[in-house]
């Protein structure tokens, strides 16, 4: 049999939504791409480009942080069979692991598989309540991140010019990196807010009444 030209294309968001064929929707490019859980990104294309490639730039970074750990790894189990051993790569081997978690935090609140979570709310709460109850956990994640923003900042402003006692590397530098993966997590939660929570939150409205 061939199938009918005239049928539609549609299907189920992983949300239990319907989602209808709208080539004016990006969140329905993504879906029938092939992605079962759609990427956290804006709906204006351009901006929509931005964060794509700043997504890429976070793997990047990240998988080359997680490199350069395990080379530090390979290098400190060769430096017990070996003569004068450098002190500095373990040092930098726990500063890469670090700065890798903060730097891919917010890459998995936009991207799959996202952070390790229990869900348990999501099958107790149904419809606005479930809005509601997302709205506040981002909103306390934000405040979180600001609040931890503001520390980070005041350690790399007003700390002084220490250095690490193995590597010699600037506490400025080394603060620095934290300090940027949680504004790139802060903005990634605002992003979510914005293109999730208050609309799921406006429809649940509609639907109340």
């Amino acid at each position: 049999m061939v199938p009918s030209e005239s049928t539609s294309m549609g299907g189920t968001h992983p949300n239990g939504d319907d989602i209808t064929a709208d080539p004016d929707s990006p969140m329905d490019i993504d879906v029938f791409a092939g992605e079962e859980d759609p990427p956290l990104l804006p709906r204006s294309k351009p901006m929509r480009s931005i964060f794509r490639a700043l997504g890429m730039l976070e793997q990047i970074v990240g998988s080359l942080l997680l490199l350069l750990v395990l080379i530090l790894v390979l290098a400190q189990v060769a430096d017990r069979y070996m003569t004068g051993a450098a002190p500095w790569t373990g040092e930098l081997a726990r500063l890469s692991m670090v700065w890798a978690t903060f730097l891919l935090a917010g890459y998995l609140i936009a991207y799959a598989p996202h952070h390790i979570t229990i869900l348990v709310i999501d099958y107790v709460a149904k419809g606005r309540w479930l809005a509601v109850v997302k709205l506040l956990v981002n909103v306390v994640i934000l405040a979180t991140c600001l609040f931890l923003i503001y520390g980070s900042y005041t350690l790399v402003t007003t700390g002084v010019d220490q250095v690490t006692p193995a590597g010699g590397m600037s506490l400025r530098f080394v603060n620095s990196i934290p300090l940027a993966g949680l504004v790139l997590v802060a903005i990634r939660v605002i992003l979510a807010i914005v293109v999730e929570d208050i609309p799921a939150l406006r429809s649940r409205d509609g639907d109340a009444t």
